[in-house]
């Protein structure tokens, strides 16, 4: 039976996009000022680093990380 590569439990869809995209967790960690493998402990974007990855991402924090950073109320 062939290996079938499954998101692990609890990972965020944001992280699994940056590790899956070829020199994107390399591109984060020099934005965010650490090491490459620091990316690949993360489950869900530290919010320190969430403005900083918004950026790489070209999203808004809201996109990132919507338990902590509530959309805007549009008037």
């Amino acid at each position: 039976m062939p290996a079938v590569k499954r998101k692990k439990p609890g990972m965020d869809r944001i992280v699994t996009q940056i590790r899956a995209t070829r020199g994107l967790p390399v591109e984060v960690a020099r934005a965010c000022g650490i090491e490459r493998s620091a990316v690949y402990q993360w489950h869900r974007v530290p919010v320190e680093q969430v403005h900083t990855v918004a950026k790489v991402l070209d999203l808004t924090p809201e996109q990132i990380r919507p338990d902590i950073f509530r959309p805007r109320k549009r008037t």
